[in-house]
C-alpha cells in the first residue's frame, strides 16, 4: 500500500462497506468538489487517496460553504430531487440513503415542518472533514450519510468551528450563508435563511454538545455561538 494512503479502521466490516458505499455515491455525483480516490477496503480497514492540504480554519468557512451548497445542489438535481426527507431513499440498488426525521426525532422541535422542503444532505460537516487543497475542497470521511433540508449541514460546520476554534463573528456567519445559497439558486424553496440557520445549529447543538472536550471541540456552543445578543430562535429543544 502506498505511503501516500489514509487509512481509516472500523469497528466492524459491515461499517466499513457502508462507508465504502457512501464513498461511490459522491465520488459518482462529479460534483465540484474533490473526493479522494479508494484504494482498498479490506475488512474492517478503509484505504483512501491522502489529500495534500490543511482543514479549514474560520476565515475558510466561506469557500466551504459554496462547495457544500455545489455539492447539495448536484446531488438534488441528481438523484435527490425525487426524495422526500422523512423516508429512507434508495440511491442505488445497494445504497439506501437514511431519512432525516427518524434518527433526530427526539431533538427536533415539535413544530418542526419538513413538507416541501427539498432533500439536500448530510455528510457530517465537521470542519475537520474537509480538506483545502490547491484548487479545491476536498470532502474526507464518509461515514454519515443522510437526507437532510438544504442548509442542515452548513449550520454543522458553523457550529463545529465555533466548538474548535472559539467565536465566530456574525458577519463571517453571513458571509457563509450567503455564498451557500448562491449556490443552490436552481433548487426550488431551498435558500436557508438566518433564522432556520439558527434552528440547525441549536438542533446540532443538543447532538454535539456530548462530545466537548474530545475531538477537538474545545468550546461551549452557548458561549461562542456567532448571533448577535437578543436574535437567537428562543426555541426550547426537547
Amino acid at each position: 500500500m502506498s505511503a501516500a494512503a489514509y487509512v481509516k479502521n472500523y469497528p466492524t466490516p459491515q461499517l466499513a462497506e457502508i462507508a465504502r458505499a457512501h464513498h461511490e455515491w459522491l465520488l459518482r455525483l462529479e460534483a465540484p468538489v474533490r473526493v479522494p480516490q479508494l484504494r482498498e477496503v479490506t475488512g474492517t480497514r478503509m484505504a483512501l487517496e491522502r489529500l495534500e492540504g490543511h482543514h479549514p480554519r474560520p476565515d475558510d468557512l466561506p469557500v466551504v460553504a459554496a462547495a457544500l451548497g455545489a455539492l447539495h445542489t448536484v446531488a438534488n438535481i441528481r438523484y435527490l430531487h425525487a426524495g422526500r426527507l422523512d423516508r429512507p431513499f434508495e440511491a442505488t440498488p445497494t445504497l439506501t440513503i437514511g431519512d432525516f426525521t427518524s434518527p433526530r426525532v427526539s431533538v427536533l422541535p415539535q413544530d418542526f415542518e419538513i413538507n416541501g422542503l427539498p432533500c439536500a444532505l448530510y455528510k457530517d460537516s465537521n470542519i475537520r472533514n474537509f480538506i483545502l487543497t490547491d484548487d479545491h475542497v476536498g470532502i474526507i470521511d464518509f461515514d454519515d450519510l443522510t437526507l437532510a433540508p438544504f442548509g442542515y449541514d452548513l449550520a454543522k460546520l458553523v457550529v463545529s468551528t465555533a466548538m474548535t476554534h472559539g467565536h465566530l463573528s456574525h458577519a463571517l456567519i453571513e458571509n457563509a450563508l450567503d455564498r451557500y445559497n448562491s449556490e443552490t439558486t436552481r433548487i426550488p424553496n431551498a435558500h436557508c435563511d438566518l433564522g432556520r440557520l439558527q434552528l440547525y445549529a441549536d438542533i446540532h447543538h443538543h447532538l454535539t454538545s456530548r462530545y466537548l472536550g474530545r475531538h477537538g471541540y474545545a468550546h461551549q456552543w452557548p458561549a461562542v455561538h456567532p448571533w448577535p445578543r437578543g436574535s437567537t430562535t428562543q426555541r426550547e429543544l426537547p
